[in-house]
């Protein structure tokens, strides 16, 4: 029978219903919250976390049936909230529906939101599915037309090909046991479809976890050695391991490995990951047909762009073993990757401690203890080409539902290098930095969120364009009150120090949102932003609405805004409506309007989806737009994209 305590606790659980059901949380708003949280960040490295939460959607796991291991895919769930809600179903039997999460002691109110996403509230014992039971085939096809020409088509040595991108995705799978797929693209002023991609994937089949032919990416520890399965950033920072092997289910051109890989679980416990590669990568050469520099773009439009395409092959092979129980957990990880050409990054200072030679090689320790909310754990690397050592650490104190308490160290030593580091740092690189980071989440009533950090970095070598060694300091603060069912406010101020060119700027940007949301049919935001730098300010207001019908299945959404900044140092960061599995930013100075129109039609058994988006940007302050190959004739810039899905 219910006792006091239960009763209280359905109490509550009955008088949220109203507010969760008026506003239905739905996946574009969870790509919404993300994106414009990281404006710094590259869409690409978003669009890789984004494309893996995105299957996971897609086949929602039964909550009252998860493994540990299935809801640790979630990389926003930590550990101390997956042992609250196994705890509560042990304690209370299983969920009869998801608002029950709101009585799990761990679950806040933002986890609780993007939760509904991934999970659904089923009956009866876990069922064994055949290995290619329930196969689905996921089709899909994009095309970007721009409306107008860049210099870079219209001259010679210019681009090789049209200015359309064009993209080709399929995938065959049943979210559980098996997955395999591939897709080409071709970007804008490139010939021919010129990236290609592919994997099969096998998980939990007896004491195989996973194992994958094709390209992947791997992530043990704390991705100091091995980092390319988790996301995480200043403002969410990690709160568990690495997962280890993921199939490349994006676009990305560069961050990958193509091979092989598995990891075993022959014992309880403990965990046995091998793995291999053999690609291509594109380089800058220099007259000794040195590898000079490692190109990033993956653009193969121009004469000097294909000259340095799959010029340098890297062959990588590695593995790791690991053991956990509830509390503690160890394992080691490394690899040696080979090169078929000398690096020789030249002879400039900032370049003095870049890796050398054919033959790299990282090894590392990771470890950690975890019990009941404290949380600490840490990864330490050695690399072999120069001996630096690289090494993070973190704690992590859950004080209560309303209250956590983050900390994450790290310690790259300039020699240090890793060609496959993920790990959390300032830079581009887990390369010549030091720094702390602390991080607080409350929410000390309901309907209010606060989100603050805190981070003091330093570089003892000299980076590009400076001359000495340099330091900076970042913080935050965010601000959201859900003031009532309909409305919301979120206000974000940061700051941020870093020295440039020997000299040190100080960055100030501000937010606020006013976002309205009278329905589910209907969400209205409003946004501006601020930005000062030097002397130099910029400023931004933005009005995005979203209407969704149910019959039938449409979804619009249209943007207008207005910037004003004094230069490009005082620029604006800017989150668009995009289409499905899209990610839209961008960045904007001078002075101008800009706007987006989306609609997506979805049918009646969601087996078709069909979208379609226009974007304009009107400059008033140029009559040119970009430089050199890139420099548009003129001060309008008009894009259309067309999206076909389909799932049977």
């Amino acid at each position: 029978m219910f006792n006091k305590h239960t009763t209280l606790l359905l109490i509550i659980y009955l008088c949220t219903i109203p507010s969760v059901a008026q506003n239905k949380f739905v996946w574009d708003d969870f790509v919404e919250e993300i994106t414009s949280s990281q404006e710094s960040e590259s869409e690409e490295h978003i669009l890789s976390y984004l494309e893996e939460l995105k299957d996971l959607h897609e086949h929602p796991i039964n909550i009252n049936t998860a493994t540990i291991e299935e809801l640790e895919q979630l990389p926003f769930l930590s550990k101390q909230q997956i042992e609250s809600i196994h705890a509560y179903i042990y304690l209370h039997g299983q969920m009869q529906t998801l608002g029950e999460l709101l009585m799990v002691p761990l679950i806040d109110g933002q986890t609780y939101r993007w939760l509904h996403l991934f999970v659904y509230a089923g009956e009866g014992e876990k069922k064994s599915d055949n290995l290619f039971s329930h196969l689905q085939n996921d089709f899909s096809t994009r095309v970007d037309i721009p409306l107008y020409y860049r210099k870079g088509y219209n001259t010679a040595n210019g681009y090789a090909g049209n200015p359309l991108y064009q993209r080709i995705k399929y995938e065959l799978g049943n979210g559980k046991h098996f997955r395999a797929g591939f897709h080409v693209e071709k970007d804008a002023g490139e010939r021919f479809y010129d990236s290609y991609s592919g994997f099969a994937l096998l998980r939990d089949v007896g004491i195989v976890k996973n194992a994958i032919v094709g390209d992947y990416r791997i992530g043990l520890g704390e991705g100091v050695a091995l980092g390319g399965s988790s996301w995480f950033s200043k403002s969410a920072p990690v709160s568990k391991i690495q997962t280890g092997i993921k199939p490349l289910t994006s676009t990305d051109e560069i961050n990958f490995l193509r091979g092989a890989a598995i990891t075993l679980s022959p014992w309880k416990g403990w965990e046995v990951t091998a793995f291999g590669s053999f690609r291509q990568k594109d380089a800058t050469l220099n007259a000794a047909d040195e590898i000079q520099t490692l190109q990033t773009s993956g653009y193969h439009r121009t004469a000097s762009e294909l000259k340095g395409k799959n010029c340098a092959t890297a062959t990588t092979a590695g593995g790791g073993i690991s053991w956990q129980n509830q509390s503690f957990h160890l394992g080691t990880t490394g690899y040696f990757m080979h090169f078929n050409k000398v690096m020789n990054p030249g002879t400039a200072n900032y370049r003095r401690y870049y890796p050398r030679g054919q033959n790299f090689g990282v090894a590392s320790l990771y470890y950690g203890y975890s019990r009941y909310r404290f949380t600490i754990a840490g990864e330490t690397a050695y690399s072999t080409e120069k001996g630096g050592i690289g090494t993070l650490n973190r704690v992590q104190w859950i004080l209560s539902k309303r209250y956590t308490v983050s900390a994450v160290q790290r310690f790259y030593d300039y020699k240090y290098y890793s060609f496959l580091s993920g790990a959390f740092a300032e830079n581009s690189t887990a390369q010549n930095e030091s720094g702390i980071l602390l991080h607080l989440k409350i929410q000390p009533w309901d309907r209010w969120q606060i989100i603050c950090y805190a981070d003091f970095f330093h570089n003892p070598w000299p980076r590009y364009r400076m001359t000495h060694a340099s330091t900076g300091q970042e913080m935050m603060m965010e601000v959201s009150h859900q003031i009532n069912q309909t409305h919301t406010i979120q206000v974000r101020y940061q700051l941020k120090r870093k020295e440039q060119a020997d000299v040190m700027e100080s960055h100030h940007r501000t937010k606020l949102q006013w976002t309205i949301a009278p329905s589910e049919k209907w969400k209205l935001q409003t946004t501006g932003w601020y930005h000062s730098v030097q002397g130099s300010n910029g400023w931004s207001i933005q009005e995005t609405a979203y209407c969704t019908l149910p019959r039938p299945a449409l979804r619009f959404a249209v943007m207008a805004g207005y910037f004003h900044t004094d230069d490009y140092n005082s620029r604006i960061y800017l989150y668009e409506p995009a289409l499905y599995s899209s990610v839209s930013s961008g960045q904007f100075f001078g002075k101008g309007i800009h706007g987006v129109c989306t609609a997506r039609w979805t049918s009646k058994n969601n087996h078709w989806m069909l979208e379609g988006k226009y974007a304009l940007c009107k400059y008033f302050d140029r009559s040119e737009i970009g430089s050199a190959l890139q420099t548009i004739f003129g001060s309008w810039k008009n894009d259309i994209s067309l999206q076909l899905r389909v799932v049977i």
